[in-house]
């Protein structure tokens, strides 16, 4: 099912289509239209990878002045975009509900659109959950409980395991968190985790049954 979708292809695999429809080829019928949107793709995957990778950065302690140098900017211009507070296209805006989001992907889920749920993953993510995948486990739910009828039962935890003040339960947080919810299906009941990083980037998802122990997060 996966096929030829862009969404299952590496940066490396994409910058090659790229290459290729800007080496001169003869255009054929829809290829240079195919070309820019690869090339589309490959600018904001690129842009969302750039955004892990000074977000990795940033927890090991590399300074804003070391991300500055690396990119040939100030400090100042490397936090103005990819700092907590930076208008950077992949942050996430102040105040996203991530239970609601988390309904949200389980909702898509159900619904078969894997696009909408790999809009919010991290580019590693999408990478590891492809639409094959995904919805390879998902239709296993859906064979053995049928369709989804709500998600409930919501809790939030942060990315070290601590529970955050009720007053931020709702909220994105820096450090990451996890929304757990019960999946309620017509014939049986899942649980469902969602890990988001600081951006409310989505950085796995977790489908398994009831009572499970010594889960990967």
């Amino acid at each position: 099912m996966a096929g030829s979708s862009t969404s299952d292809m590496s940066l490396a695999e994409l910058a090659s289509l790229v290459e290729a429809a800007g080496a001169g080829a003869p255009p054929d019928s829809g290829g240079e239209v195919r070309g820019i949107r690869h090339a589309d793709e490959l600018v904001r995957r690129s842009r969302e990878r750039l955004q892990e990778v000074v977000s990795t950065a940033r927890s090991h302690d590399v300074s804003w002045q070391e991300i500055g140098d690396a990119l040939g900017v100030s400090r100042q211009a490397a936090f103005k975009r990819f700092g907590a507070k930076g208008e950077g296209e992949t942050m996430a805006a102040p105040g996203i509900d991530l239970t609601d989001r988390t309904s949200e992907v389980f909702a898509h889920l159900d619904a078969g659109d894997y696009e909408a749920v790999r809009a919010h993953m991290t580019y590693t993510c999408g990478r590891a959950l492809t639409k094959r995948k995904l919805m390879g486990v998902w239709d296993e739910v859906r064979g053995e409980s049928g369709r989804l009828d709500a998600c409930v039962e919501a809790t939030v935890r942060t990315a070290d395991g601590s529970t955050p003040l009720a007053k931020l339960a709702n909220r994105h947080l820096s450090t990451g968190a996890i929304v757990q919810v019960t999946l309620q299906h017509e014939a049986g009941e899942w649980i469902g985790r969602v890990a988001y990083n600081g951006s409310g980037k989505i950085t796995g998802i977790l489908i398994a049954p009831p009572g499970s122990r010594d889960l990967p997060f």
